[in-house]
């Protein structure tokens, strides 16, 4: 694949990410179109898994079921909750994306938001092979909070653990 062709790949596979959150379909348990991981990929995250590197094959949660998990429990308290702001810088190896993400809380009136950052690196295929995501704990902790009632920095598994907490409590199911 050709620089130009790479680059179009990796702005497509944000765009993808993109769409499926404003559309809400990861809630419906869709998965990001043109997201493909190679077969060691892993996942890093200094609020979500501080001081770990998540082979994605080896998590007991596939990823997009990961991501179905969080969006059908952020919905119950933000249902409105989505990307509003979103810029993509895709480049040979991969792409970063940055977004806005907000939503409306059903219990108080307020809005709340938050930014996340994520470096996505691939491989000559534009598979994936290393993500990271970043968030601001001044903000995303009191959203967290509101959400799903529990706040990080999050180790090992223990983010999930609040989510199916929080499943559990609204008796949620997927």
């Amino acid at each position: 694949m050709d620089l130009v062709d790479r680059i179009a790949k990796h702005r497509r596979m944000a765009e993808s990410y993109r769409d499926k959150y404003v559309l809400q379909k990861v809630q419906e348990g869709e998965s990001y179109d043109e997201w493909e991981f190679a077969d060691d990929a892993v996942y890093t995250s200094p609020y979500f898994v501080a001081d770990q590197e998540l082979v994605l094959k080896d998590v007991a949660t596939h990823w997009d079921t990961a991501a179905t998990i969080e969006a059908k429990a952020y919905g119950v308290t933000f249902p409105d909750w989505r990307p509003v702001d979103f810029k993509v810088w895709p480049a040979e190896n991969g792409f970063v994306q940055r977004y806005r993400w907000e939503g409306t809380n059903v219990n108080t009136g307020e809005t709340m938001g938050f930014y996340s950052i994520s470096f996505v690196e691939t491989d000559d295929e534009c598979r994936i092979v290393h993500w990271s995501t970043y968030v601001n704990d001044d903000e995303y902790g009191p959203f967290l909070e509101a959400a799903i009632g529990a706040r990080g920095p999050f180790h090992g598994d223990e983010y999930m653990q609040a989510l199916a907490r929080h499943f559990e409590k609204h008796s949620i199911t997927l």
